[in-house]
Order: structure tokens, then sequence, then C-alpha cells
């Protein structure tokens, strides 16, 4: 009798298990294969009907919870991840500052994989002197004025957002927030088959709101998987290209990350691969990057070669007075066209980073 219930017993977790990794796979668990498979052993004694029950309640919740989710539903999440932190850290009340950083947040997410998120982006800067940065789903990042003083550029500052917004944007968090969810319900339901328990005894409501609460605990203190950091720093690397940023920015960042000799930017510091591998991936991104931006240098310089030629052609042609002095002898700033010169861009950022960096 012993030998039958424990037999029993390791059927029906091992059910729960397999139906737990099918929904990993496919998402979906044949309903006629279940069903046969459940008729079977039931035929032969080796589950209850009561199981079987809780069996078939296991396949459709896992059927259920692995769906993906929908905007409303990351949106109300990320929400739920922002009070968390905030209940946890304060807001820093320095609403020039914000906007500053919001401004260069909201660019760099235009270039991101999901740029046109329906509430948009929220950037929001934490009181803290502790260096962490929390990207929540639905858009939202939480970044302290301890890790923002790292920076000493806003090429580094947007290399530090971008990173953050390639989280959210890449949906790392609701990839991690499914997978403890999935783990929560397959745990819950091996157990109501193993103990014949009632399964009013836990909610999913209530396992989905543990897992929200310890999606935040994990990125407090561990951050996300190594894998989802190098997607996130590759990602961060093609925004700053496409926006015009320096791509050594990234990896001027993490040197800095490195050579940091406080605790509190070490434990940050700890929450991502080692520097080494983050470089070394980066570098190779620099690479390629720097030559795509030799190219289109290129190309913009015959461009503009083939515009002066033929605009150097058309006065000739018609005798315009502009034709006394040809365009290739006129001076810096005075192009076709060019009421004033216009300042560079990397002065009008370095500029506005030193303005405000008096707040961080």
């Amino acid at each position: 009798m012993h030998k039958v219930a424990a037999r029993s017993r390791t059927v029906a977790a091992c059910l729960a298990v397999f139906l737990a990794a099918s929904s990993f796979v496919s998402c979906t668990v044949s309903p006629e294969a279940l069903q046969l498979f459940l008729n079977q052993a039931l035929l032969q004694g080796m589950i209850t009907p009561e199981q079987a029950r809780l069996i078939r309640e296991a396949a459709r919740s896992f059927q259920t919870e692995s769906r993906p989710f929908t905007y409303e539903e990351e949106y109300a999440i990320g929400r739920v991840v922002a009070a968390a932190v905030l209940s946890q850290y304060p807001v820093y009340d320095q609403p020039e500052l914000t906007a500053y950083v919001n401004k260069i947040g909201q660019g760099l997410a235009f270039f991101s994989a999901r740029p046109l998120l329906p509430q948009g982006y929220h950037i929001l800067i934490l009181n803290s002197e502790e260096a962490h940065a929390f990207a929540a789903p639905g858009g939202f990042v939480l970044i302290t004025r301890g890790l923002l003083k790292l920076a000493d550029s806003e090429d580094m500052l947007a290399a530090l957002l971008a990173h953050e917004i390639s989280h959210t944007a890449l949906g790392h968090g609701l990839v991690s927030l499914a997978s403890y969810r999935m783990g929560d319900l397959a745990m819950y339901y091996a157990a109501l088959s193993t103990q014949q328990a009632n399964a009013d005894n836990k909610e999913a409501a209530a396992l989905f709101s543990a897992a929200v609460h310890d999606f935040v605990s994990l990125i407090s203190v561990q951050g996300y998987s190594q894998t989802m950091e190098f997607e996130a720093d590759a990602e961060a690397m093609r925004m700053l290209y496409e926006a015009g940023y320096r791509n050594s920015a990234l990896a001027d960042f993490i040197h800095v990350l490195a050579d940091s000799q406080d605790e509190r930017v070490q434990q940050y510091s700890m929450q991502h691969p080692l520097p080494a591998e983050r470089l070394s991936r980066i570098g190779a991104l620099e690479q390629q990057y720097a030559r795509a931006a030799a190219l289109a240098a290129r190309q913009e310089r015959s461009r503009k070669v083939a515009s002066l030629l033929r605009a150097e052609s058309e006065s000739i042609d018609i005798g315009y007075p502009a034709a006394e002095r040809s365009v290739f002898e006129r001076g810096p700033g005075m192009g076709i066209g060019e009421a004033a010169r216009v300042a560079p861009l990397e002065l009008i950022r370095h500029e506005r980073f030193e303005a405000m960096r008096r707040l961080f």
C-alpha cells in the first residue's frame, strides 16, 4: 500500500513538472494527449481522480500564465515595481535635472527596440548616494544620484541611460517575472497533486504579487542575467550610434565602475558580468560602428562634393555673381544657404552637461 501511495505521488509530481516544462517549450499542452495520459494513469491506479483534476487545472493555468503580457498588464506591473522601489528610495526633487535626464532618455528611446510605448518612457532620479538603477516593465527607469555622479560627460550619461532603457525595451523584466510566475505555479501544483490539498489554499493572484516583489528583490540584489546584460549593452551601443553619441562612452563608463574603490559602486558593478567580458564584447561592436561611421562620413563627403560641383557648374552657366568666387574658395561657415555658423553638437552637449552636473 505504501509503495502504491509513493508511486502515485511520484507520478503526480512528474506530471506537474512535465506540464511546466511543456509550457515553457511550446506554451500549449494538447488536451487530448493529456486526457489520454490521465486516463491511463487512473486505470492503473497510479493517481486519484482528485489528482487528475488538479493536473488538468495545472495545465489550464500554465497555458494562461504563459501567454504574452498585454501592454496594459506590462504598464500595471511596471507601476507596481516602481512603487516598490520608491518605497525604499525617495524621488530626487530637482525638476530641472529630471527634465534634462528625461530629454536625453526620450531621445535615446526613439532609437530603441520599442520606441513608441503607449505611455512613453518614465525616468526618475532617486535621492540616494548608492549606485543603483532599476529598469522595470512598461518603460519605467529609476536611477540613483550616486550612479549619475559617475558620468563625466553627456555621452557617458547617455550610455548609462541607453543600457537601462534597453532592459525595459527588450522586455527583460517581463521575461524574469514570467519565469518567477511559472516557477511558482509549477511548485504550487506539484505540491497540490502530491499532498491532495485543496486548490483554494493559495490563489494565483497572491503568487503573482509575490513574484513581483521577488522580481524587485532580484534586480536590487542580483540584477539581470548575464545574457540580458550583454543584450542590453549591445542594444545600447546601437542606440548610441543611431543617436549620434560616442560609442566609446559605454566602455568609458564600465572602466569607471571597474576602477572605483567605493563599495556602493562595486556592489552595482557586481550585478553585471565581469568588466573584462563586457569590454571585450563592446570593443568588437565599437569597431563595427566605427567602420559604419567612416563609411557614412565618406558617403556624406561624396554627396557634398557632388552638390558643390553641381552648384559651381550651374552658377557658371547662368553667369550668377557667385561664380566670381568659387564655392571651393569660401571660408568655414560660408556654405550655400548658410545664414550663420552652427555651434558643434559636441560643444552644446558639453555646456549643458556641465550646467546640470552641479545638480547631481
